[in-house]
């Protein structure tokens, strides 16, 4: 809602659900569901609803996704609930190693490490804001099923519809869990100033 200081020029989305079942539960593994470069600043505010807001845009569709959108979509195993992160980043005057770092890591989604990536490509105090919301499977858990991080079509677990904003209505409604607590598995609060960054709104256009 406000444009961030330093006036960066090209920005990076990661979308990054941190509670994917194993064969071993309780412990969870990650998932990246979406890895977006390319996205600049609007100028101008835009109104959406009742916020004045600045869009991130791919203008043209220029930029492919380094990892296509994944929608939310929790499968019956434990956990039923999970949290679904998403973290901006200035990629201002990227250099080519550090483009490469990001799109090669993107290839790999399962147990995606952002603090790790980020920091091998140089933008691990890089990361200028943060959002995320829960989204719970209504169950009954499914002993005998197989892993499986989301799916393409934008429903979220439970029956309810997700929106590519991350800003969709769920059963029951996204829980209240303050952000450092859901971001803290993802980039360690001393790069990040999580409390500084909760509830932190992330809003994109034009993919």
């Amino acid at each position: 809602m406000t444009r961030p200081q330093g006036g960066g020029t090209s920005f990076a989305v990661l979308m990054i659900d941190l509670d994917i079942p194993t064969n071993n539960p309780p412990a969870t593994n990650t998932l990246l569901h979406w890895m977006q470069t390319g996205l600049t600043l609007q100028t101008q505010a835009t109104r959406v609803g009742a916020q004045n807001v600045f869009l991130l845009e791919n203008r043209g569709n220029a930029t492919a996704a380094a990892a296509p959108y994944i929608a939310p979509n929790p499968p019956a195993r434990i956990p039923l609930s999970h949290r679904y992160t998403f973290l901006l980043v200035d990629t201002s005057g990227l250099q080519a190693q550090a483009s490469s770092t990001l799109t090669s890591a993107a290839a790999t989604r399962q147990g995606f490490n952002a603090l790790q990536v980020l920091t091998q490509a140089g933008l691990g105090q890089r990361v200028i804001a943060g959002n995320f919301l829960n989204v719970t499977n209504a169950g009954p858990v499914n002993a005998t099923g197989t892993g499986g991080g989301g799916g393409g079509n934008g429903n979220g677990g439970g029956g309810g519809n997700g929106a590519a904003t991350g800003t969709g209505s769920f059963p029951g409604q996204p829980t209240s869990t303050d952000f450092s607590t859901a971001a803290g598995a993802v980039v360690a609060p001393q790069l990040m100033g999580l409390a500084a960054l909760a509830g932190v709104a992330v809003m994109i256009a034009g993919w």
